[in-house]
């Protein structure tokens, strides 16, 4: 009796257990090993016939065995086990089926024809398995044993399987050779179902090679054939596969056709799996269509047919095609639910193929996401899978997407090297066309790295590829993307060819998306060289072509674009209509960063339109909308947006917090960039604050980082602010040095607009020195700015050189010379076109005029402005210039007619909504009212300029505002509620450093303080007012005739304050007061007059102590007098004794009597007395004072005052012979 080895023991006993447990499959396996080892065991063949009939196989694999036993192969151990391997494999069980394939092989036999059979058993079961490689093997292995049998319907087969194995491995070459060898064969045998499948195969591998003429007519032989053979079945296939096709060749109307005749035939056959399959195709087509929620409708029809007939297969499809169209729609999260599932299902089936394909459409979401790492895992996952699987395309797509995730990442050098194997890979295949695409990926990657030249050899090989192969589908891509190369350098006159090129190339392609994207391109070219015409004319062929593809994504670009096309043709109401078309599209998309973006035109649109808080709306959705998608560099610029807004309509402390917190955030983000634009902006508000000191701080910072980024262009920039900013402070000599720093960082660039930049370097240059009263200098820099704007023929930069000649050489007194210069800036701005700046330039013209007292010419010109302003509808300008006619007419003592412009000025201002001209036209209302008497009306509008002052936090307006308040009030006797304005308006002028206001408001406080009985303090204002005075005369350069306006109001302050000193007693501080105020004008004249300059003065403020000193020097009795404000003041002094009496005398009812008859800062003095009646009233004080009468006989010594000044003095000394 033969003894068991144990080997073989082992593996009867592990079948029996396994058949115990269920698992017939793996039981049937193990008896196949042990026959595998010891082919002679009949217990162990035995054992397997008698576990396959246990089997859930026993219905389907009865029949065999007993036609085996008729046939006594029922005891060939190699038979039996082939057909029990071939029975596993028909049902589904794989995996066992390999083994006992294999098992039969190792048991051997000399039928070659049954090798044969197992060889292409194990080739299907291999391929279920995903194994391709030892598939393609054991196929080749079935092609030479029908070789050598001469068995050419086996070999068709084989041939067959091959084409297919080829194909899925991307290696389209052999399947195309392949499939030629089958369909000969299929023809020689004249066997239709074989010929039939070699065409479907041969029409899938042209598709695949872009030769779809040749794939097209290959499905359309196979639909012939199928109806011939009434094959319902395979015409519906074929003409899904036809409908494909059409879709390659951009034919959308074809392709549908076909894909519904596929749906009916598969409903009529109640095909359920057929018709989930036409729908999924109908799906495909109107993704390609762009109407992305009909394709999702017909994927979904997949979906539930497939759970219905629980297919995973067919549902992992359905998942598919749902991500995809999901993605197309931009919504992200659920494309990645689907493509999740869709790589849940593939695991499921264990197929390998279609896990990477899902994990290649996962690695594309993520990408989108911008979650790189994640991204790169699963594409290198889906190249593991094709390098597992030798599918050599899918490999050259992996390494596509891993380099396009590398370019994502900015890692350049990284995305070349995937992209350059994938171009090897193409190129190893012998795909020209994949050679022609991937020549464009290294193109993207190439110009990322700044290899311009390299990127564009391999845009140009794409594109003589695509012509070469007369794929004019690919030629057309080629030239798009050589045309947004060239856009993308600025080159626009360049790109402009390549887009009219692929224009033409558009009815062939029957790709509207991309003609679209094209014309879009095009316009956008167009729109950066000022042609804004011709971008309006693409932009609106976009939106068309995007409306025809139902393309909401497309639509809303070609809105966006198109408003702001039509913005530049300042044609506001297009662009606001197109805007808010965006922004409908964008909320129907729930497309965060295109609503973004249509608010913020929409705010933009509403600043040109002057309408800031209408624009501010707008900028507070953005914010909103940044908070709620939590993107922090949407809420950065929502910030500045803001900021800027608030920053025009002067509310000042919003435009701070907002351009602050747009700061914190470039800084969390470490944007370097960013951080500078915000420190620019926060300088700005500073800037417009005067709040000097800190918006340099912030230039400061601004240049710290502009030097860390070596942007030697926003240095200069930087330096010019930083120059304007000490400017600003008064600091010229300082200012100028900066302009001189931003003058040297230009000279390091080249191009027009550095020399443009360099130009406006001089024109600041220009104001500085005009600043510093050095007038011929200033010329020569206004010069300079001229040559610069009229060697670049800059139109706009000349007319403001012209205007900084007009005032240059008006400030030198050369009125003519300025009156040249203000004459061709006017015709400049006439040559420009442009209303705006002809009517500002009409508006200055009118001001010149207006101070050469020529205000019919004035008011010409500003009439001139104002018919300009309402031409252009421009309620601003129009609000300007009825301002100036109004301060025309008030000048010409016209107040009605100044009246009605200023009350048209309040018109607009309320109309437009803009608070800065209300309070302005609220405050010229008050003065001309104030001007005409009308007291209380002038009180009501000053409260209002003051309100509005006061709202928009306008320290200088609110200043003016009280001080007109306070004024008016003395006026009306409220002399409490005078002194309460003038003394918050003297807070705010100290605060704002503006020292004339000062003098004026403490002049008025003084007289208010004086007529409500507070006489110390009234001395105190009066002396710190007329020492004011006395600084600003002294250190201004200013001309003559403002010094003596100054001067008058001065000499009103020392009248005023001698009445209030005599009021007190202090008659001894009173002479020293009306000795200052006689000598003052008398220095200053002298001084000019001697020394034809003002930047010396002798003058130092005269001490009752110098008085009496120079009192002391004399040898009689000195009689001083003084005219103060209606009163004869006189002291009578003698040598060593000082004053031995002082005497006041009224003169008379037509003279002011107290301080009521005063109005602050007035400009009226008293009228001098004639000498006649002056020496009247001297005769009344020498007989008070008890000094003899013959005084006539005296001579009365003056200062030597010239008889052309004898208007100023109103006091002065009498030397008395006794």
């Amino acid at each position: 009796m033969m003894k068991w080895q144990p080997r073989k023991k082992a593996y009867f006993r592990q079948g029996v257990a396994l058949q115990y447990l269920g698992r017939h499959a793996d039981a049937l396996a193990a008896f196949a090993s042990g026959l595998a080892q010891d082919p002679k065991s009949l217990q162990l063949l035995v054992g397997m016939v008698e576990a396959a009939m246990k089997s859930p196989m026993r219905d389907s694999l009865e029949p065999t065995y007993q036609q085996l036993q008729k046939m006594k192969l029922d005891k060939s151990p190699f038979v039996v086990v082939s057909v029990v391997g071939q029975e596993l494999l028909t049902a589904g069980h794989h995996g066992a089926s390999v083994v006992v394939l294999e098992a039969a092989l190792k048991i051997g036999t000399c039928s070659l024809k049954l090798r044969g059979s197992v060889f292409s058993a194990l080739s299907s079961a291999y391929w279920s398995l995903g194994n391709t490689e030892k598939s393609t093997g054991y196929m080749q292995q079935d092609l030479d044993v029908a070789k050598t049998l001469g068995d050419q319907t086996g070999e068709c087969r084989a041939h067959g399987n091959l084409g297919s194995a080829f194909f899925s491995k991307g290696n389209y070459r052999e399947a195309l050779t392949n499939h030629r060898h089958q369909l000969v064969l299929a023809m020689k045998l004249k066997d239709r179902e074989a010929a039939s499948s070699a065409l479907s195969s041969l029409g899938h591998v042209y598709t695949a090679i872009g030769d779809y003429p040749n794939a097209l007519a290959s499905h359309k032989q196979c639909v012939l054939l199928a109806k011939q053979s009434k094959d319902e079945l395979s015409e519906a296939r074929e003409l899904g596969n036809m409908g494909a096709v059409y879709i390659a060749m951009g034919d959308f109307e074809n392709a549908v056709q076909c894909h519904e005749q596929h749906l009916k035939i598969a409903k009529d056959l109640g095909n359920k799996r057929e018709e989930a399959r036409a729908y999924s195709n109908l799906g495909s087509a109107y993704h390609y269509r762009r109407n992305f929620d009909k394709a999702m409708s017909y994927h979904n029809y997949v979906l539930e047919l497939a759970q219905e007939l629980m297919e995973k297969a067919i549902e992992m499809r359905a998942y598919a095609g749902l991500g995809h169209a999901a993605r197309c729609m931009q919504d992200l999260e659920r494309a990645k639910q689907y493509h999740e599932q869709q790589l849940s299902i593939a695991e499921d089936l264990k197929d390998r193929a279609a896990e990477g394909r899902a994990s290649s459409n996962l690695g594309i979401i993520h990408q989108m996401k911008g979650d790189y790492d994640t991204a790169l895992k699963l594409h290198k996952t889906h190249l593991c899978i094709a390098q597992e699987l030798s599918d050599y395309a899918a490999q050259g797509r992996a390494y596509g997407n891993m380099g396009n995730a590398y370019n994502a990442l900015g890692m350049y050098d990284q995305a070349v090297k995937y992209h350059r194997q994938e171009l090897q890979i193409s190129m190893e295949v012998n795909d020209r066309a994949s050679q022609a695409s991937t020549h464009g990926n290294l193109a993207v990657a190439y110009q990322a790295l700044g290899a311009h030249d390299r990127a564009l050899q391999h845009y140009q090989n794409h594109l003589n590829i695509a012509r070469e192969l007369r794929d004019i589908q690919s030629e057309a891509r080629a030239l798009s993307n050589l045309g947004n190369f060239h856009c993308s350098r600025g080159e626009y006159v360049q790109a402009a060819p390549y887009y009219e090129q692929y224009l033409r190339l558009s009815p062939d392609l029957q790709d509207m998306e991309g003609e679209g994207k094209v014309c879009h391109n095009l316009g956008y070219a167009h729109y950066c060289l000022g042609n804004y015409q011709e971008a309006v004319k693409y932009y609106e062929q976009d939106l068309a072509l995007a409306k025809d593809l139902h393309d909401k994504l497309s639509q809303a670009k070609a809105y966006c674009n198109l408003g702001l096309a039509f913005k530049a043709l300042l044609n506001f109401n297009k662009a606001e209509e197109c805007q808010k078309y965006l922004l409908s599209l964008a909320q129907s998309l729930n497309n965060s960063q295109a609503k973004f973006r249509a608010l913020g035109n929409l705010g933009d649109i509403f600043i040109c339109k002057k309408d800031i808080n209408g624009a501010i709306k707008f900028y507070e959705q953005q914010l909103g909308l940044a908070h709620h998608v939590k993107d922090r560099r949407l809420e950065a610029s929502a910030y500045a947006a803001l900021g800027n807004a608030y920053r025009m309509i002067q509310k000042y402390d919003k435009a701070l917090g907002y351009h602050t917190q747009e700061l914190e955030v470039y800084q969390e983000l470490s944007d370097l960039p960013g951080e500078c634009r915000a420190h620019g902006h926060l300088a700005a508000v500073y800037m417009a604050l005067g709040k000097y000191t800190m918006a340099f701080k912030c230039y400061e910072e601004q240049l710290d980082l502009g030097q860390k980024l070596k942007d030697p262009s926003l240095e200069a920039q930087v330096y010019g602010n930083m120059g304007i900013t000490k400017m600003n402070m008064n600091v010229m000599e300082e200012a100028i040095g900066y302009f001189e720093q931003q003058l040297a960082m230009l000279q390091q660039l080249s191009g027009n607009e550095s020399v443009l930049d360099r130009g406006r370097a001089y024109g600041n240059l220009g104001d500085c020195y005009e600043a510093l009263g050095d007038y011929e200098e200033a010329i020569k820099y206004y010069e300079q700015y001229l040559s610069v704007a009229q060697s670049l023929n800059r139109m706009q930069d000349q007319a403001k050189a012209y205007r900084g000649l007009g005032n240059g050489h008006r400030a030198m007194g050369s009125l003519q010379q300025a009156l040249v210069c203000f004459e061709k800036r006017l015709v400049v701005t006439h040559e420009l076109g442009e209303a705006f700046n002809k009517a500002q330039a009409y508006g200055e013209l009118g001001s010149l005029h207006s101070q050469l007292g020529n205000y019919e010419q004035a008011i010409s010109c500003l009439e001139r402005q104002l018919n300009i302003a309402r031409e252009m509808k421009d309620r601003s300008l129009e609000s300007d210039a009825a301002c100036g006619l109004g301060g025309v007419y008030q000048q010409m003592g016209e107040y009605d007619t100044a009246l009605q412009y200023h009350q048209l000025d309040l018109q607009i201002a309320e109309e437009t909504n803009n608070p800065t001209c209300q309070g302005r036209a609220y405050g010229n209302l008050g003065l001309t009212y104030e001007s005409l008497g009308t007291f209380e009306r002038a009180v009501v509008y000053q409260e209002q300029h003051l309100s509005i002052a006061a709202q928009m936090n306008d320290l200088v307006a609110k200043t003016v505002s009280y001080s007109s308040l306070g004024r008016t009030h003395h006026a009306l006797q409220n002399y409490s509620q005078a002194v309460m304005y003038l003394q918050e308006g003297l807070r705010l002028a100290e605060q704002l450093g503006r020292r004339e206001d000062e003098a004026k408001i403490r002049h008025g406080l003084g007289l208010s303080l004086w007529a409500s009985g507070n006489l110390e303090e009234a001395q105190h204002q009066l002396y710190r007012a007329s020492a004011l005075f006395e600084t600003i005369r002294h250190e201004a350069q200013l001309s003559t005739d403002y010094k003596l306006s100054l001067f008058d109001l001065q000499t009103s302050s020392y009248q005023a304050l001698q009445r209030v000193l005599v009021s007190l007693g202090h008659h001894d501080e009173a002479l020293a007061v009306a000795e200052r105020g006689r000598t003052r004008a008398f220095a200053d004249l002298l001084v000019e007059r001697q020394t034809g300059q003002q930047d010396s003065d002798p003058y130092s403020p005269v001490t009752i102590d110098q008085i009496l000193e120079m009192v002391n020097g004399q040898r009689g009795l000195v009689l001083y007098y003084s005219l103060a404000a209606g009163y004869l003041y006189s002291w009578l002094l003698a040598p060593g004794a000082g004053i031995l009496k002082f005497h006041e005398y009224y003169l008379g009812d037509n003279t002011m009597e107290n301080a009521s008859d005063f109005q602050a800062g007035s400009s009226a003095v008293l009228p001098t007395a004639t000498s006649s009646a002056l020496e009247q009233h001297i005769t009344s004080v020498r007989e008070a004072l008890g000094v003899e009468s013959y005084y006539s006989r005296q001579v009365v010594h003056l200062f030597p005052i010239p008889q052309s000044h004898l208007q100023i003095p109103s006091q002065g000394f009498v030397h008395l012979f006794l």
